[in-house]
C-alpha cells in the first residue's frame, strides 16, 4: 500500500487486513510498555489546522513504532508544506485538509507516502476507527443496521456506507425533515422514532454551528435515552457518551468512545506500518 486516500478504493480484503494488523497494534497501545521496532529509522511528518485526534493519533503511532513525528499546524500553503516535507525526505506524509483533490494530486508525484488525515469528503483513519470500535463489541461486521445522526462530520457517510456494504451490512441517517441543506446520502429517514428502532448501533456525527440540537438529536443536546432504548439490546454508541432521561444528561454505559479512541491510533499504527514495510 503506497497512499491511503480513501476508503472507496479498498475491497473487503484491504479493509480487513487492516483491521487485523491494527488488532496486533492494540495490543502495543494497550501494554504499559509501548514500543515496536517497526518504523525505526522513519519519519512521519503531517499538516493539520490545529491539534486534534487525528494529529494526536498519528504523532503517538509514530512514538509507539519507534519513528518521529513531526506534526506542522495552520500553516498558509498546505502544498508547499508537504512539498516541502517530501523534499527533505520523510518516509509519510499525513493531509488533513478541505480540498479533498489536494491529497490525491500531491500523492500522484509524491516520494512519499500519503495518507488523507481527513478532508471534505472522506476520512479514511477515522471510519477504520469506528468500524474497528464496532467489530470489537459486536459479533462481527456481519448484517448490521447502523444509524448515523447528527451533520457536522458527514465526510464520513461515503465510507462508512462503502465498509458497511462490503459486510452486507447497511447505514442509515436520521436528517430532520426541514434540513434542506446537508446532502443526503445511503438511506435517510426523517423520523427519529423510525430511525432508531431496532438499530444496531448508533453514530453520533456532532452538530454543525448554529443547528438546533433538539431537531438533530446530536452531541450539543444529546440523544433522549427514550430513542436509543428503541435500539437493539447493548447498542453501542459512538461519537458520544451521554444521553438525555428525565432529570439531565447521563453517561450512557455501552458508549465506546474510549475503545474508539484506542482503535484510531491502532488503525494509525497499522496504515503507516503497511505503508512503509513495502
Amino acid at each position: 500500500m503506497k497512499h491511503l486516500l480513501s476508503l472507496t478504493d479498498l475491497n473487503k480484503t484491504d479493509i480487513g487486513h487492516i483491521l487485523e494488523v491494527a488488532t496486533q497494534m492494540r495490543r502495543i497501545v494497550l501494554a504499559n510498555y509501548k514500543k515496536g521496532p517497526q518504523l525505526i529509522g522513519s519519519v512521519v511528518a503531517g499538516v493539520w489546522d490545529k491539534p486534534c485526534v487525528s494529529s494526536t493519533a498519528f504523532t503517538l503511532a509514530s512514538s509507539y513504532l519507534s519513528g518521529m513525528a513531526c506534526p506542522v499546524y495552520g500553516c498558509d500553503d498546505v502544498l508547499e508544506q508537504c512539498q516541502l516535507f517530501d523534499g527533505m525526505g520523510v518516509n509519510t506524509i499525513v493531509i488533513s485538509y478541505e480540498n479533498d483533490n489536494l491529497a490525491k494530486n500531491f500523492a500522484n508525484r509524491s516520494r512519499a507516502g500519503v495518507i488523507n488525515g481527513g478532508s471534505g469528503q472522506y476520512d479514511p483513519i477515522g471510519v477504520l476507527a469506528d468500524i474497528m470500535a464496532l467489530n470489537s463489541k459486536m459479533d462481527g461486521l456481519q448484517n448490521l443496521s447502523v444509524l448515523a445522526v447528527g451533520n457536522r462530520d458527514v465526510n464520513k457517510m461515503n465510507e462508512l456506507n462503502h465498509c458497511l456494504q462490503l459486510y452486507g451490512s447497511n447505514m442509515i441517517w436520521y436528517l430532520p425533515p426541514d434540513d434542506f441543506v446537508t446532502l443526503r446520502k445511503g438511506i435517510v429517514i426523517d423520523k427519529a422514532e423510525a430511525a432508531f428502532s431496532g438499530v444496531d448501533a448508533v453514530i453520533d456525527l456532532g452538530l454543525s454551528a448554529f443547528s438546533d440540537p433538539t431537531k438533530y438529536y446530536g452531541t450539543a443536546g444529546g440523544i433522549p435515552e427514550s430513542l436509543i432504548d428503541k435500539a437493539s439490546v447493548n447498542c453501542p454508541l459512538l461519537g458520544c457518551r451521554t444521553v438525555v432521561d428525565r432529570i439531565g444528561i447521563k453517561e450512557y454505559p455501552r458508549n465506546i468512545v474510549g475503545v474508539r479512541d484506542c482503535c484510531y491510533v491502532s488503525v494509525a499504527m497499522a496504515v503507516l506500518y503497511l505503508m512503509n514495510r513495502n
